[in-house]
């Protein structure tokens, strides 16, 4: 019995050191490993996410006892409790690919009807060194953009649906302003990614650690630069926007469908007008779109494993706040009288998809697909 236990493991840690070498190969942001009962056995299906689509990758069929074994594995790798399979538990790892690339990889367990599930989430660091431009950006958003972020104080928000791409360009946009002469903050759930001479704070709410005590905490600190890893509430919202308004130039990210609609969102959220209005400076959202795969022009090859498509770029919406826009936030105006006044204050995705359309970028499928899931 002893034995077969000791083959369950190193079964476990081979099949696991198999999976997370070809995750890193293939370009996979996130990786599941999902419970599935059939009528006759007990399986776990590995799931990879690449370029933002999942896709079925390995399927393990063994007994209850080896599944058990593996997902243990990876829980023990990443200091979870084995033990605790009703809870939901939050981990890190760190392993070294046979390539030599030293990979840090997030885990997220929950327990299921089926039993319980893990997502891996692969912390490319080179995801997140990007310059603007990298990221999807002409050269005429990207200054225009920079006309906002190089204020000395002011409220930046960076809106998108989930896997929009919206903490990539955060963190590209710290490193944008990041100066020895500057002291910068952040606060974040989870910290993605670490930068030397950045100052980063995880929430951790069992030690009262939130983004509101976080916020406070910081303000205290002599700040000029600030980060809140997401907006959730207005308490957050409203504290983040008395930094602007004290003279810090603070960044963060919204779920949200649009620029304009993220400001409906944030008086949706019971944030005062005249907060809004007087300390947001900017706006600016995004998508990510696939770009066509340049071996096979979108007709499917191995390189692209037959999607047709390889790698993805951003595509972008800025709106920059002038007085007239100030004057309806703070009379809470609608959103089609926001667009209205925009003018060309407002430089809309429809610009950044002709581009890539008439380059032969993406399609307009792709394109669809991405907005279809707002």
């Amino acid at each position: 019995m002893d034995n077969k236990r000791v083959d369950y493991k190193e079964q476990s840690l081979s099949f696991i050191n198999e999976v997370m070498n070809r995750a890193v190969r293939e370009r996979v942001t996130d990786i599941h490993w999902e419970p599935l009962i059939t009528e006759r056995q007990k399986e776990l299906v590995v799931r990879f996410r690449i370029d933002g689509v999942l896709r079925d990758a390995e399927k393990v069929v063994r007994t209850e006892a080896q599944l058990d074994s593996m997902l243990n594995a990876i829980k023990i790798m990443s200091g979870l409790d084995p033990t605790k399979k009703r809870r939901e538990q939050d981990g890190r790892l760190s392993f070294t690919t046979l390539s030599g690339e030293d990979v840090d990889v997030r885990i997220a367990s929950m327990p299921t009807l089926l039993g319980e599930k893990i997502v891996m989430r692969i912390m490319d660091r080179s995801r997140y060194c990007l310059n603007l431009e990298e990221l999807g950006m002409s050269k005429e958003l990207v200054d225009i953009y920079r006309s906002i972020f190089t204020r000395p104080e002011g409220f930046v928000i960076i809106v998108g649906p989930t896997g929009s791409g919206k903490t990539t360009t955060l963190y590209s946009t710290l490193q944008q302003v990041y100066s020895r002469q500057k002291n910068i903050c952040t606060i974040e759930d989870p910290v993605e990614c670490k930068f030397t001479g950045i100052n980063q704070i995880q929430v951790e709410h069992e030690f009262g650690m939130t983004f509101v005590s976080g916020l406070r905490a910081i303000m205290r600190q002599d700040p000029d630069i600030i980060a809140v890893g997401e907006i959730r509430d207005g308490e957050t919202t409203r504290t983040a926007l008395q930094a602007a308004l004290a003279g810090s130039l603070v960044f963060s990210t919204i779920h949200g469908r649009d620029t304009v609609h993220s400001i409906i969102r944030l008086l949706d959220m019971g944030v005062e007008s005249y907060f809004i209005s007087s300390a947001i400076t900017g706006v600016i959202a995004q998508r990510l779109v696939r770009l066509t795969c340049k071996i096979c022009k979108g007709q499917g090859c191995s390189q692209c494993m037959n999607t047709g498509f390889k790698k993805r770029i951003g595509i972008f919406e800025l709106l920059i706040i002038n007085e007239k826009l100030r004057d309806l936030i703070l009379r809470k105006a609608s959103t089609d009288e926001l667009v209205a006044a925009a003018g060309k204050n407002l430089i809309t995705f429809q610009q950044s998809i002709d581009k890539l359309l008439a380059e032969n970028l993406t399609t307009q499928q792709e394109i669809d697909r991405v907005f279809a899931m707002d």
